[in-house]
């Protein structure tokens, strides 16, 4: 199945270790697919660079070359992507984007999903861009319930943490 996660601004510790139990029991079955714009990246990112055999099953997606990135960044993807994971860039080198330009990136994503996975933290209704972009264009996504700074939620069940839409 392919997968694209999207996630909110700012992460905590707790979502972040959220997010990383979700690739852990998700990620070898399915190709995981990511758009390197927000934090959202970096749980990610790690993830796979500690299961180094899943390489092949991540492919990233950002706005400009690797050459203008951070030199993090540039080191993490060259690695992931010599391992296997797949890179492309859209060519823009903005760093801010209108809400339209950054829902065009979304949308050529999303005509390729089988599921939009959004992690969610309540930090900002526009991190729901592309779970509204994927009911539209009628492809399967989920709302997972980061849980903030409040440890006990991480032991939810699925049922509890994930919610359908569409």
């Amino acid at each position: 199945m392919q997968v694209l996660l999207t996630g909110s601004h700012q992460l905590t510790e707790f979502d972040q270790a959220e997010i990383q139990a979700y690739l852990k029991k998700y990620a070898s079955q399915n190709q995981i697919h990511l758009l390197a714009y927000k934090s959202v990246e970096n749980p990610v990112l790690t993830f796979f660079l500690e299961n180094e055999a899943l390489a092949p099953r991540l492919f990233l997606y950002t706005l400009a070359e690797t050459e203008v990135m951070s030199e993090p960044f540039k080191t993490c993807f060259t690695y992931l992507t010599a391992l296997g994971a797949t890179h492309q860039v859209f060519g823009t080198y903005k760093t801010m984007l209108e809400r339209s330009v950054y829902a065009h990136f979304y949308e050529q994503l999303i005509a390729k999903m089988d599921l939009v996975t959004c992690f969610y933290n309540g930090d900002k209704a526009t991190d729901l861009i592309a779970v509204d972009l994927a009911k539209t264009a009628g492809v399967q996504s989920m709302i997972v319930d980061l849980p903030k700074t409040k440890k006990h939620l991480i032991h939810r069940n699925e049922l509890d943490k994930f919610k359908l839409i569409n």
